[in-house]
Order: structure tokens, then C-alpha cells, then sequence
């Protein structure tokens, strides 16, 4: 990552070509197979050359996204910021997780090569999709059921996020370098649009995207310091739009969880808090809710909940020393979303069922008709004055200006695709006809369609599903080979003392209550660890 965010463009096709030399190389490995009997191909009919097809086709993709980063500008430099990003992603991370734990590290042990590459299948994903995310015109972005949605489809813990977030950091740098097009501002509103369908794994992707965004901000801010305005004046920010239970919809309710917080006392169930990060993405520095957060209402403050990071010193780049009036780039009060709207966005899918009723989801989709520099964007549902006099607080006066549209989302990321099947694939299929079309914008006479990527690991009639939910045509990442061994992205291999694979187990009980199972299989699992740890002591990892 370090290498391609530093590299000349002129070495590109040195640095990449190697990748889509052995993937042809093994494509036409695949394909003499074909001709050879011992093989025994022909019981499958067709689906072999179908197989090879695939694989072709995505081979000319890869090129063409290879292609358009040596001819487009743009292209290259949001490459560049992208894989900065990661590469910032990736180590500060690694980093942080260490402090948290109780160590005292130094970044640069954790600043190499190992910890910043990126897996081939990552990269060509990346690379597959880079057309479609930066021509407007592409056909993958047409109308119509011809329109490609890429899935992403890899195991469990192979890396598709750091591959989807990439695209992410792509989209995100190349929408401020394209400016102002068709009227509408790239620096402003949402990219990309992340959806998940569990509020747990929600809120686990929001702490792993946050450390992206800080990247994206990191290097903005050091960019501005510099003379240098490429990255907008306005901060990267990441928003977390799920649900009043675990976030408050107001900043009001925002304030009152912080004041609970600060007495220790808690609210009680089915009120959200703004209190999400429990470390620093960036640093790993502790943060206490009742000490690290801060709430602004209207109309006298930001109308924002502030979250710092808690370093005592003060040397974070988010800490209320470095970042006083913004802190951590996260908005997590739906009121503020609106109002800040963040650079990307994670949400359930199940919350775009308040479109109906909550005019302000408009503004996700840049609907906007005014600005006020104090409290943020405005539609026709929010009210707002048309002046605020100078705030207690000591903000100056500031009036309502007239603000044309934002550019809708680019990039819309659906990850676990498989578990949006049965009524939540129904429903959230009825959905996306609206989200689809308040995406879509018109650029010289034609319609510009968001590009479709989604994730899993486990699936089966995607092209199906795909349809039904997106009207697009289903492109599956990385195609199938001949073998289901080896597609050339990932190899199936026999376990071995060094490789060792993974064991899964499955608890069968019918007529039980799954809670009384849980709780079961859990005092197993910790009475066999203490055992364990009581037998072996510091032998065994905790």
C-alpha cells in the first residue's frame, strides 16, 4: 500500500502487471483442460466454457481498471489516496488494538510492509471495479437490469472488508477531486452507503470504518497545512444510522445520555447513547463517556455531539487539544446525520423503512435547500431560523443561506447479502426501488445510477437475488474456475501442523429455548478456559 501511494504512475504497469499476467497465465492453464479427455469435462455439458467466459471477462476488466488509472488523472491520484489511507488503516489499527490492550508500542514496529499489503484478490477487486466508480457514464451504472452489481464473494475472514473499504477511500477522494459536476458539489454529502443487516456486526464494521475515516482525515489535514485544498475544506466523516435503542435520534437525547453518564447512572432500556467508541480508532487512548463526550443543542451551540479521543496529552490529531470544535470524525445522533451529513455512511437496512415518514432522509440523498454555517445542512422538513444572533456560547451570528442539491451516493456497499432472503428480502427489495431511485441523478441528458458492490461468504442463487433486490445483473468476484479448489485468488489447501484449517461445531438442540442454550454452551466454553488457565497458568493464552 505504502509503495503504490508513494509510486509514479509510469510504474504502474510494472507494479500490476505481474498480477494480470499469472491471472491470464492461469486462465489459459484452465482453458487447455478443455481439450483434454483425462479431464473429463464433457459430463458437465456447457458450464466449463461458461466457466472460462467468466473468467475472461473479469481478466478484461481488471485491465481496463489498470487502463484508466494510466490515463485518467484523477483516477490515479484518488489510487494514491486510497491506498494512503489503507495503508494508515491497516498499521494504526494494529497499533491501537496494542495500546489497548495495556502495551506501550511504538508506531513504527508496526509500520511494515507485512501489516500495509494488500491480497491479490483485494487489489483485483479494486482494480475491477475502478471504472464503474469513476465514469459516470459507465454502462455498469446504466438504467435498466444490464447494470452490474459486483459481489464479492470470499470466506469468512479472508479480507473482503479491507477490499470494499478500499473501494470506499477510492470513491470518497475521487468525488473531491471531480468538483462540481451537473451543479452538484462532490466536496459535500454521502459517498458511500454501508449496509448491514445485525446492529452487532453494524456497530463492529462502524469501529473498523472509523480508523478509515480518521486516515482520509489525517491525510486532508496535513494536505491543508501544506497549501494544498485537493481533499475540500470539509472533514471526512463516518455516520452511524441505526436505530434509536442503541443511538439517540436527537442531540437532545444525545445530552441527556452524556449527563447520565457523568452521574454513572444508566438510562435504562430503549434509550440510545452517543457513547460508541470506547477507544481511539487512531491511538487506542481510552474513551469515558462521561468524560470524552460532549453535546452542543440548538440553537445556541453546533447542534453536535463531540466524541474525543481521551489521550492526556493531548498529541492525538482527535483529541479536544488538536480537534476542539469536531473531536473524532463520527456522527452518531440521526438528528446530526442530516443536518453533517457524513462522508460515508453505516446503517441497518431495516432503517430506511422511516423514509415514508421522516421528510429528513432526503437529505442522505442530497436534497437540500439551504446552509447554515453554525447547525448545518436544511430541507424543506427541518425548520430553522433564518438568523441565529451570537450564542451564549460565544458562536457569532450566522444567517440561513441557499444551498442547490448535493451529489447523491456513488457506492453502495450491502454486506452478508445471503441473510436479506425470505419477508427482509421482500421488503428490503420494495425499499430499494426508492433508494435506487433518490441515487440516481441526470448528467448531460442521462440518468447515473449508483455502482452496486455487495459481500459474503455464503450464498446461493445470486443472480436471483441480485435481481430481485437491485435490478442489476450479478457479477460474482473471484468466478469459478474448473475446480472449486482453485479459482487462482484463493487455493484450497490440506490442513497442516503450519496450515492449519478451521473445525466447526454445531450444537443440536430441539425444543430448547435458544437462550438456555446459549447460556449452556457459554459456561462450558469459560469453565474449560478457567480450567485451562488454572492447570497450565501463563502458559496457555488467555
Amino acid at each position: 500500500m505504502k509503495e503504490l501511494a508513494e509510486a509514479d504512475v509510469k510504474k504502474l504497469p510494472k507494479m500490476l502487471g505481474p498480477l494480470v499476467t499469472a491471472y491470464r497465465d492461469w486462465i489459459d492453464g484452465e482453458e487447455k483442460k478443455l481439450a483434454d479427455p483425462s479431464e473429463g469435462l464433457a459430463q458437465f455439458g456447457a458450464a466449463p466454457e461458461v466457466a472460462i467466459r467468466n473468467c475472461r471477462l473479469t481478466l478484461a476488466r481488471i485491465e481496463d481498471g489498470l487502463q484508466l488509472l494510466q490515463q485518467d488523472g484523477q483516477a490515479f491520484e484518488s489510487f494514491q489516496f486510497m491506498n494512503r489511507a489503507m495503508w494508515l488503516q491497516r498499521t494504526k489499527s494494529i497499533f491501537a488494538e496494542k495500546v489497548r490492550r495495556g502495551a506501550e508500542p511504538h508506531y513504527e514496529d508496526f509500520d511494515i510492509p507485512k501489516n500495509r499489503s494488500w491480497r491479490p484478490f483485494q487489489i483485483a477487486f479494486i482494480l475491477l471495479n475502478l471504472p464503474g466508480v469513476t465514469k459516470l457514464n459507465h454502462p455498469e451504472r446504466g438504467e435498466g437490469a444490464d447494470a452490474v452489481a459486483d459481489l464479492l464473494f470470499f470466506p469468512t475472514g479472508g479480507g473482503k472488508t479491507e477490499a470494499y473499504l478500499g473501494l470506499s477511500a477510492y470513491t470518497m477522494g475521487l468525488r473531491r477531486l471531480q468538483g462540481v459536476i451537473a451543479g452538484r458539489i462532490g466536496d459535500e454529502g454521502m459517498a458511500v452507503l454501508m449496509r448491514y443487516t445485525l446492529r452487532l456486526l453494524t456497530i463492529q464494521q462502524f469501529q473498523r470504518a472509523t480508523a478509515l475515516i480518521c486516515a482520509c482525515e489525517d491525510i486532508r489535514r496535513k494536505s491543508l497545512e501544506k497549501g494544498d485544498a485537493r481533499w475540500g475544506k470539509t472533514p471526512f466523516r463516518i455516520g452511524l444510522w441505526v436505530g434509536r435503542r442503541t443511538t439517540p435520534n436527537r442531540t437532545d437525547d444525545a445530552a441527556e445520555a452524556i449527563k447520565q453518564l457523568r452521574g454513572n447512572q444508566y438510562g435504562g432500556a430503549g434509550i440510545g447513547s452517543p457513547y460508541q467508541l470506547t477507544a481511539c480508532p487512531w491511538c487506542g487512548s481510552a474513551i469515558e463517556g462521561g468524560k470524552h463526550l460532549d453535546a452542543k443543542p440548538y440553537p445556541h451551540g453546533s447542534a453536535r455531539t463531540l466524541t474525543y479521543c481521551g489521550d492526556k496529552f493531548g498529541a492525538c490529531l482527535f483529541s479536544r487539544r488538536q480537534a476542539p470544535e469536531e473531536g473524532l470524525p463520527v456522527v452518531v445522533v440521526d438528528e446530526e446525520i442530516y443536518r453533517r451529513l457524513p462522508t460515508l455512511l453505516i446503517a441497518t437496512v431495516d432503517k430506511f423503512a422511516q423514509m415514508p415518514w421522516k421528510g429528513e432522509v432526503q437529505m442522505l440523498f442530497g436534497q437540500v435547500n439551504g446552509v447554515c454555517e453554525r447547525h448545518g445542512f436544511k430541507s424543506p422538513e427541518i425548520e430553522d431560523s433564518t438568523f441565529h444572533p451570537k450564542s451564549k456560547a460565544g458562536l457569532p451570528s450566522v444567517k440561513l443561506q441557499e444551498h442547490t442539491p448535493l451529489r447523491p451516493p456513488d457506492l453502495i456497499i450491502q454486506d452478508e447479502l445471503h441473510l436479506i432472503s425470505g419477508p427482509l428480502g421482500t421488503l428490503v427489495g420494495l425499499y430499494e426501488t426508492a433508494i435506487d431511485k433518490l441515487c440516481t441523478w441526470e448528467v448531460n441528458g442521462k440518468a447515473v445510477r449508483p455502482k452496486v458492490i455487495a459481500s459474503t461468504a455464503t450464498i446461493k442463487n445470486a443472480d436471483v437475488q441480485v435481481h430481485s433486490l437491485f435490478l442489476r445483473t450479478v457479477n460474482v468476484f473471484p468466478p469459478p474456475g474448473l475446480d472449486v479448489r482453485d479459482n487462482f485468488f484463493s487455493v484450497q489447501r490440506k490442513p497442516t501442523h503450519d496450515d492449519f484449517g478451521r473445525l466447526y461445531i454445531g450444537i443440536c438442540s430441539p425444543g430448547r429455548r435458544l437462550k438456555a442454550v446459549l447460556i449452556q454452551v457459554y459456561v462450558s466454553m469459560l469453565c474449560s478456559a478457567q480450567a485451562l488457565y488454572e492447570k497450565y497458568g501463563k502458559a496457555v493464552d488467555p
